[in-house]
């Protein structure tokens, strides 16, 4: 038989509102531990990726400034040896003229003409060779120091891409914190076809300068505005630009002007290199500081405590907690593109080089050939894993995180 004591507490229900609130105050406190963790999460993750586009974009913006650049200097190149040019077609044409009237003195009829025009076309034949000479001494310096230019472009704006990007991501206030440092790759560029990294560019052939040049000149007289007649001043392009390629002879040797740059046709393999190629890419990598450092901290404990995380062994880190080190890395892809239709061989005459993110892809030369194998030989027959090589390598870090 049960004591009244006994009876009295079971049946006993003051109190009980009491004791449901106080559950639901504690599963309030954690859910509202829970959000705030989220949150905190969602907003690194949001600095973290901001940071890495924005690394991204200033390697871009640098490869494309140090592309424009080599523009400017092939339209320095070609101007100072436009000058040379023009100087020595009109040498040439004065021996052309010189040489015909030696020619007409030997008929009796011209001969007295012919001499004293020799006697007053010799002297200015003379000084237009001497101001050659003399522009030619101008242009070999000037020229050697371009083509100095040129190497110190190729070479040293990749490093300046790399200073910039770890500046945008390590040292803006706008991202640190969390982001502590990054880099990019190509680390000094991407390899060019005969050794070496730099940006995407080669030697051209040295006669492309004076005919850029002579074209040039030729095409600023076709679009000159007066009253003559279109079909005339046409006409009159094509006849400056054929005499200007008289002197190409003399002026685009080797030893008197250098060659510019022109965008790499080719890899060492030999395959066609293009735009949105590896060559024009630049990928960013930041690395974030640890979620204990910071106001982060007070998030993730608090998911800890909701999830119940207190033990004394392991600081109350569960096993997901294990995986936060991939979520302190940011990846982000940009590209500098030449913004035209021109021909392949104008990117280089024009500054219209521009930067622009890309979704990031992993780089296919990175994956190993074996696997490239494997996922070749897959293809059509086991679906399964020739999607996983899709994945591989074309993963995207939208896949992760809004971007």
């Amino acid at each position: 038989m049960m004591s009244p004591k006994r009876k009295g507490l079971i049946q006993q229900t003051e109190g009980a509102m009491m004791l449901i609130s106080l559950f639901m105050a504690l599963f309030l406190i954690a859910t509202l531990y829970y959000i705030l963790g989220v949150g905190d999460a969602v907003i690194y993750r949001r600095i973290m990726q901001d940071g890495a586009d924005a690394g991204a974009h200033a390697a871009s913006v640098m490869g494309a400034k140090g592309m424009n650049l080599h523009a400017l200097l092939n339209v320095v190149m070609a101007i100072t040896a436009g000058i040379l040019l023009v100087i020595r077609s009109v040498e040439v044409l004065l021996e052309i003229v010189i040489g015909v009237l030696y020619g007409l003195t030997a008929t009796l009829v011209l001969a007295p003409k012919a001499l004293s025009l020799i006697a007053a076309l010799s002297p200015v034949e003379s000084s237009v060779e001497a101001a050659g000479d003399a522009v030619e001494q101008f242009v070999k310096v000037a020229h050697d120091a371009l083509d100095a230019a040129h190497h110190a472009v190729q070479h040293g704006y990749p490093l300046l891409a790399q200073a910039r990007a770890v500046d945008a991501m390590a040292f803006q206030e706008a991202f640190d914190p969390p982001v502590a440092g990054g880099f990019v790759v190509p680390l000094l560029g991407p390899r060019l076809p005969e050794g070496g990294r730099g940006l995407p560019v080669e030697k051209d052939d040295i006669g492309s300068l004076c005919d850029w040049a002579a074209d040039g000149l030729g095409n600023r007289l076709n679009r000159v505005s007066s009253k003559v007649p279109r079909w005339l001043l046409k006409f009159l392009g094509g006849v400056v630009s054929k005499a200007l390629r008289l002197g190409k002879r003399r002026t685009c040797v080797d030893g008197v002007v250098e060659s510019p740059r022109r965008v790499i046709e080719s890899r060492a393999d030999g395959t066609t290199v293009w735009l949105g190629h590896e060559e024009f890419q630049y990928r960013s990598y930041d690395i974030g500081r640890s979620a204990h450092d910071g106001h982060w901290q007070y998030g993730e404990k608090g998911i800890r405590v909701a999830q119940g995380g207190q033990s004394k062994n392991d600081d109350g880190r569960d096993s997901a907690h294990g995986a936060h080190v991939v979520g302190r890395i940011g990846f982000a892809q940009s590209e500098y593109y030449f913004n035209g239709r021109e021909d392949k061989s104008e990117w280089l005459w024009k500054q219209r080089w521009r930067a622009r993110l890309r979704r990031f892809r992993i780089s296919r030369a990175w994956i190993p050939s074996g696997i490239l194998s494997a996922c070749s030989s897959a293809r059509g027959s086991v679906d399964g894993l020739a999607g996983l090589c899709d994945v591989a390598r074309d993963f995207s870090i939208n896949a992760v995180s809004a971007h």
